[in-house]
C-alpha cells in the first residue's frame, strides 16, 4: 500500500476519509460490493458484471506477479493473456449450473477484496500549484505536460475536485481500464505540490478469492470472511472450483469454518 504524506497530518487525512466514507463515498472495508449489483439478467452478464470480473482478473494477476515485490515495482499494465485467462475463468463459475457455484456468485456475490487497488487514487496539491489552475476553474486537466501525458498514457480521467482544506485541494484520478495503479500513484507522487497521494486500500480483511494455475487452467477458491474482521478475519469458509483451458468447471469442494447462520438463512 503506497501512502505518500508530506507536511499534512495523517489525523486529518482518515478523519476526512471517515466523513467521506460515512456517506457512502467509498466502498465498505469489507471489499463487498458497496454501490449495487445490478446482476439480474440469470446468466447473462451485464457491463457492470463483467467490469467487476475484469477488476478481480487484473487483482489476481497482479497478485501472481507481484510474490514477493511490492506493486510499484510491477508494470502499470498486467499481462493481458493472463488476465483474459483469469476472467474467462471467473465468468466460466459465474455462468456454471453447479448449485456451489450459484452460491458463490449469485448469493454471496462475492469477489476480490480491493488490494491492490486496480482502478483509482486519491490526490491532495497544494492550492497555489501553477499546473492546477485548470481544475480550479472546473476543468479536469492540467497545465502539466507531464500530468497530462500520464493521464492520456494510462486512461485516466481526473474527478472530484474539492477543496481539502485552507491550503489545499484534492481530486481523484480514476482510470477507465483496470490498471496497476501502484507505479502511476508512484510516479504521481514526485510531481511538484503533491502532498499525498493514497491507494485508498482498505484496512481489515474481508471476502476474497484467490487463484493458482494449473497445467490445464485455473483453480479459483472463493471465501466468505468473518469474525472481527476490522482486524483481519479468524474464520472464513472456502469453496474451491477447478476451471479448464476449455472452461469446464468442476467443483472441488468446501472447507474451512461453518458459515454462522445469519449467512445461510
Amino acid at each position: 500500500m503506497i501512502i505518500i504524506i508530506k507536511n499534512i497530518a495523517r489525523q486529518t487525512f482518515l478523519l476526512s476519509l471517515c466523513c467521506l466514507m460515512s456517506t457512502g463515498a467509498w466502498a465498505s472495508w469489507t471489499g463487498n460490493i458497496a454501490d449495487g449489483d445490478d446482476d439480474t439478467t440469470g446468466d447473462a452478464l451485464s457491463v457492470y458484471k463483467q467490469n467487476k470480473y475484469r477488476k478481480d482478473a487484473t487483482r489476481l494477476a497482479l497478485r501472481l506477479l507481484a510474490k514477493n515485490k511490492a506493486y510499484d515495482q510491477l508494470d502499470a499494465e498486467a499481462p493481458e493473456e493472463v488476465v483474459e485467462s483469469i476472467y474467462q475463468a471467473l465468468v466460466a463459475v459465474h455462468q456454471s449450473n453447479h448449485q456451489m457455484a450459484k452460491e458463490v456468485t449469485k448469493n454471496h456475490k462475492l469477489h476480490t477484496f480491493p488490494v491492490p487497488s486496480v482502478d483509482r487514487f486519491f490526490v491532495v496539491y497544494k492550492r497555489e500549484a501553477v499546473w492546477a489552475t485548470p481544475l480550479r476553474l472546473g476543468d479536469n486537466t492540467t497545465n502539466s505536460n507531464e500530468i497530462n501525458t500520464l493521464l492520456e498514457q494510462y486512461g485516466l480521467v481526473i474527478d472530484r475536485h474539492v477543496e481539502w482544506d485552507e491550503e489545499h485541494n484534492s481530486f481523484n484520478i480514476r482510470a477507465k481500464q483496470s490498471l496497476n495503479i501502484a507505479p502511476i500513484a508512484q510516479t504521481f507522487s514526485t510531481f511538484n505540490d503533491i502532498v499525498l497521494v493514497d491507494l485508498l486500500n482498505p484496512d481489515g480483511d474481508g471476502n476474497d478469492i484467490d487463484v493458482k494455475r494449473l497445467d490445464n487452467g485455473w483453480e479459483l477458491r472463493y471465501m466468505v470472511k468473518f469474525d472481527s474482521c476490522i482486524t483481519g478475519c479468524l474464520k472464513r469458509h472456502v469453496w474451491s472450483f477447478e476451471v479448464d483451458n476449455s472452461g469446464k468447471v468442476t467443483f472441488l469442494g468446501e472447507s474451512g469454518d461453518a458459515l454462522p447462520d445469519w449467512m445461510t438463512d
